[in-house]
């Protein structure tokens, strides 16, 4: 599955997922179980939705311009490090409507070269070159953290 698609990053050109929807969807399914739910901020190109679980609070991302989901441990806030987890039951009601990222998908390496100004992405990807210079400047280790990103 091709995961890397251009635009991915939020950078232009780009198509985009409905947050509403997303938001909508987190507090019909977990109603009282949501204790935040983060929208679009400058810089950051998801959305986050805190659910309190039986141990742990759980975070639901989704990239803001695919329908692509990933599940986070309980992280600081303004860390920027992901810890992805796998939670099948609390990802199963999203299945209809996005598609789950695995923790070995999103942390797989991100391997790329710069030979002058060209770059070059090992991983498959169809990324435009605004991105790719991105890469280059945000030096992202994982495919993790170019779907889930901060760069402004």
């Amino acid at each position: 599955m091709l995961i890397l698609s251009s635009g991915i990053t939020g950078f232009l050109p780009a198509p985009s997922v409905k947050e509403n929807t997303f938001k909508q969807l987190c507090y019909s399914i977990f109603d009282s179980r949501v204790i935040d739910y983060i929208g679009s901020d400058p810089g950051k190109n998801f959305y986050e939705c805190i659910v309190k679980d039986k141990v742990r609070n759980i975070h639901i991302l989704l990239n803001g311009q695919y329908p692509f989901i990933a599940l986070t441990s309980t992280r600081e806030i303004n860390v920027h490090y992901f810890p992805f987890i796998d939670e099948p039951e609390i990802a199963k009601p999203f299945k209809q409507y996005y598609k789950l990222l695995t923790p070995n998908q999103l942390n797989e390496p991100l391997r790329y070269t710069q030979q002058g100004e060209q770059i070059i992405v090992i991983n498959e990807n169809t990324l435009h070159q605004n991105e790719l210079i991105q890469l280059v400047y945000w030096e992202p280790k994982t495919v993790g953290d170019v779907v889930f990103n901060y760069w402004d």
